[in-house]
């Protein structure tokens, strides 16, 4: 009876191990990381946010990868459930699951450098802030969530702060500022102006916030700042040098800065851009209402 009751185990266990969490991890965490590229490309390109498809296969990842730790605890409380406990059995070899482990799993070999992808933003924002505080080990796990901690340090000037949120982020989550940004920053411009932003604003809309950024960010060009005002005034981009063009990094930064900076000039506080955004949610229903007549 005992050895059927191991046999049993280690076929449980098998299948525990056969499910494909590594797999769907891995996708998910290069999804988020395409995403937050592709946000770049995009704000470019002047759309402000991501397509809907993309967004929705990074929401079924991620169902599909709670789901699968689901059924792999359930696995697991089954063989304590007919007496044997977890550890009764020997796990299975893992080697094979290395390859499919999420990146911040595998341990990389002696001899390997760090990501460029990591230190291309985290070395970018230092530059930025002019390394201000000191870097944390985690950060935020979210754009949104990233956005929200930046605009709490802009009443407090906190550059050390706002280093410490934006350093410690994922690449791709810290680049997709640039898609999350925009809509906030345009409807935050027109509630300081009482209006709608356009052209004829933008040199009032500059001079009330680019001291205030520059703050926080004392080593960011002008123009990145110019540029972000100029597109929430739907005003000609300011000239550059041919070929020249803003780092992606200046403008996810900058654009969560002015966002902060806008909560602030509007009597706001930072906990408020939740309420910024579900008043933006209604306002794109009602001028959708109105569009279809």
């Amino acid at each position: 009876m005992s050895s059927l009751l191991h046999a049993l185990a280690y076929r449980i266990q098998e299948v525990g191990e056969e499910l494909p969490v590594g797999q769907v991890a891995t996708a998910a965490d290069r999804l988020r990381t395409a995403n937050g590229l592709l946000a770049w490309v995009m704000r470019a390109s002047a759309t402000t946010a991501p397509p809907p498809a993309l967004t929705a296969a990074g929401e079924h990842l991620d169902h599909a990868a709670g789901a699968l730790l689901a059924a792999r605890e359930a696995l697991a409380g089954y063989l304590v459930s007919i007496g044997l406990p977890r550890d009764a059995v020997p796990p299975p070899d893992r080697d094979w699951h290395a390859a499919l482990a999420p990146a911040a799993a595998r341990r990389p070999p002696a001899n390997a450098g760090p990501p460029a992808l990591t230190h291309f933003w985290s070395d970018r924002v230092d530059e930025l802030t002019e390394r201000s505080g000191s870097r944390p080990e985690r950060g935020a796990e979210s754009t949104v969530d990233l956005l929200h901690r930046c605009a709490r340090t802009v009443p407090d000037e906190d550059r050390a702060r706002l280093r410490r949120e934006l350093a410690a982020v994922d690449p791709a989550v810290g680049l997709a500022l640039s898609a999350v940004a925009p809509a906030p920053l345009r409807f935050l411009a027109a509630e300081m102006l009482g209006h709608p932003p356009s052209k004829e604003d933008l040199s009032r809309v500059r001079e009330a916030l680019l001291p205030r950024v520059r703050k926080l960010l004392p080593a960011v060009d002008d123009v990145v700042v110019d540029e972000l005002l100029a597109r929430a005034c739907h005003a000609p981009p300011p000239q550059r040098e041919e070929g020249e063009r803003t780092h992606p990094v200046d403008a996810a930064v900058t654009a969560a800065v002015l966002v902060g900076v806008l909560l602030r000039v509007t009597g706001r506080e930072p906990d408020e851009l939740a309420a910024v955004t579900e008043e933006l949610r209604r306002a794109g229903e009602r001028e959708e209402k109105e569009r279809r007549g």
